[in-house]
């Protein structure tokens, strides 16, 4: 990374801060509010039920708010942009969820918990948002495709890092542990990024500076009809559909099929581990034949996860489908607006993103709120699975239906 990112200078920076060190920093805002933020809770949910005493319907509606946090959140940092600039929104989502990540460790009251995931998931979006506007100005224009492939891929570090924390402090009851020291982490890079960004003279940047689509105005949907109303569906299945497989997981590993706490953390390990890769995998198959075959990629691996444990949730079978979920996970979400860019122009397809980001959203709620009703009407999580590989196949199908791009 650092040979690709260092030839170009940093675009508006008083202080010539290496273009990779930068990279590198929001690489890691969006590994902490991602990570630590919206993916941590899934994994300890076995530990923090007991000792709060909630249901899985209870775990289902939460985690279908925090989904539609993170459209509130996206939308809220699209107007911070523009109005305290794209570094400053950045350093004050990461600081909020450090904030938050510290609260919810302290509280025993499950309501303000809620409130507290949702606000911490939220940031996620709000510092991702962002990421666009300083990639142009950090890096030069060749180098700006690498630059968000690795920024995308970065929840998935944190995924790594909240699988080690699980096996080390979860399983022994000590899951409050795990929330002080992501918390600790958040914190100590809030102050980092607060302190290099405004050395780099980013917290200088004012609105007037900040250059981004939406200023101009948002383009007319028609030249995409009646093909960009099924871009819409597939954006709401990639909501409702992958959120409830890693909602679930670890529930369904530890207390329905009674595997320890190490198995389902180096199953959370491995779905970081290999996204980490998908990105650059899936992005290979669009360079070289097309953003469709891409989503068919993605779409055929959420096929077989599901289905795979569905049909026999073994360990081996179990592992197997992580591997194939998180191929198709972290780099489905951008493949719609590279699809839509390259049948009608890149200007449309912010418009569509920021669709889709909100279609995503409703469909993680409807997704994670089916799959508590699942869990509570049927005592088995196999069915959110089995909707999973549906779900899935409807996708493909969908697919298939589009426009050659």
């Amino acid at each position: 990374m650092r040979g690709c990112l260092s030839r170009g200078p940093i675009i508006v920076t008083s202080l010539r801060l290496r273009g990779e060190i930068l990279v590198a920093l929001m690489i890691a805002c969006v590994a902490t509010c991602y990570g630590f933020g919206l993916s941590l809770f899934p994994q300890i949910i076995p530990d923090m039920r007991r000792d709060l005493g909630f249901d899985y319907g209870f775990v289902g509606v939460v985690t279908g708010m925090v989904q539609l946090s993170t459209v509130a959140f996206a939308l809220l940092g699209t107007w911070l942009v523009h109005r305290i600039g794209a570094a400053r929104t950045v350093v004050a989502s990461v600081s909020l969820c450090g904030l938050c990540l510290v609260c919810i460790a302290a509280t025993g009251n499950i309501y303000i918990t809620a409130c507290l995931l949702m606000i911490a998931g939220g940031t996620g979006a709000s510092t991702f948002v962002p990421m666009i506007d300083l990639a142009s100005r950090v890096v030069t224009t060749e180098q700006r495709g690498l630059a968000m492939s690795l920024i995308s891929s970065a929840p998935a570090y944190g995924v790594l890092i909240n699988s080690g924390l699980a096996s080390a402090f979860a399983g022994s009851g000590h899951w409050r542990i795990a929330w002080y020291v992501t918390a600790g982490l958040t914190i100590t890079l809030a102050i980092a990024i607060a302190i290099l960004f405004g050395r780099a003279g980013l917290l200088q940047e004012t609105t007037g500076q900040t250059t981004t689509a939406v200023g101009d105005g948002s383009p007319s949907l028609r030249p995409i009809m009646p093909w960009g109303a099924l871009i819409f569906v597939l954006g709401f299945i990639n909501g409702m559909m992958p959120y409830p497989y890693l909602t679930y997981l670890s529930p369904f590993l530890r207390e329905e099929l009674g595997y320890s706490v190490g198995f389902a953390s180096w199953l959370w390990a491995t779905v970081g581990a290999v996204g980490i890769g998908a990105g650059f995998i899936v992005g290979a198959i669009s360079s070289r034949l097309g953003s469709r075959h891409a989503m068919l990629a993605c779409y055929s691996s959420f096929l077989i996860a599901g289905a795979l444990i569905a049909i026999d949730p073994s360990m081996e079978l179990a592992l197997a489908s992580a591997i194939f979920f998180s191929l198709g996970f972290y780099p489905i979400y951008g493949l719609l607006p590279v699809y839509v860019s390259h049948r009608a122009g890149p200007g449309l397809a912010v418009t569509v993103l920021g669709i889709c980001t909100v279609l995503q959203g409703i469909g993680g709620t409807t997704g994670n709120f089916f799959g508590g009703m699942i869990k509570t009407s049927t005592q088995s999580f196999d069915g959110i699975y089995l909707a999973v590989a549906v779900m899935a196949l409807i996708a493909a199908c969908i697919t298939m239906a589009l426009p050659k791009d």
